[in-house]
């Protein structure tokens, strides 16, 4: 299945992906053990099976992926972003125990789980539309969402996202907050627990 095929996706520009197709093979066959793949004009992937990169120690992923017909698990590395992630995948996603402040980069829609435990993340900024369950526990902007995030569909994350509650990743607007809580018909998340990660603006 390793045949190149012409195909288009977003332009990076990451100095951190390979720039020939030999790199590509080198680095999936010999490093990370990817077979299943497709090299696509743009030096971007597609995967025909699960991508399993982790305990790597990487900061950056080494790879550029467009499809993976299976799940993701970049988990346990110290990525700082998620620039690279596939574009489309048709199982769950797993980003877990890195340093990811930001979900830029990050698969648009899920077609499983998406876990995203014990990062940086201070909102819910690019967040995916997932058909399965969600766990953000040990990021922040937990601390804000946990009485809903389980339950929430697209529109919900999106409305959270739309009122503007988080402003500069470590201020929340706590008006906007419970005009969020309020118009959805949720419960009110600790705010002492908040204070403990955000500043407040009332």
């Amino acid at each position: 299945m390793k045949h190149i095929k012409p195909y288009k996706i977003f332009e990076s520009a990451s100095t951190n992906f390979p720039t020939t197709r030999d790199e590509i093979v080198e680095l999936c066959i010999n490093k990370y053990g990817i077979e299943n793949y497709t090299i696509n004009d743009d030096l971007s992937i597609d995967v025909d099976d699960d991508v399993i990169i982790t305990y790597r120690g990487l900061e950056y992923l080494p790879l550029r992926f467009n499809h993976v017909s299976g799940y993701f698990d970049c988990s346990a590395n110290r990525l700082k972003t998620l620039e690279g992630c596939p574009q489309t995948l048709d199982s769950g996603f797993y980003c877990t125990n890195n340093n990811l402040k930001s979900l830029k980069g990050c698969p648009q829609t899920i077609n499983g789980d998406f876990m995203c435990s014990n990062n940086k993340l201070t909102d819910l900024e690019y967040f995916p539309e997932v058909e399965g369950h969600i766990r953000i526990a040990e990021n922040k902007v937990h601390y804000l969402v946990y009485t809903f995030i389980n339950k929430a569909d697209s529109f919900m994350i999106e409305d959270f996202i739309d009122y503007e509650i988080v402003r500069n990743r470590d201020t929340v607007m706590l008006d906007r907050l419970q005009t969020f809580i309020r118009d959805n018909d949720l419960e009110m998340p600790n705010l002492d627990k908040i204070k403990e990660h955000y500043k407040i603006i009332e």
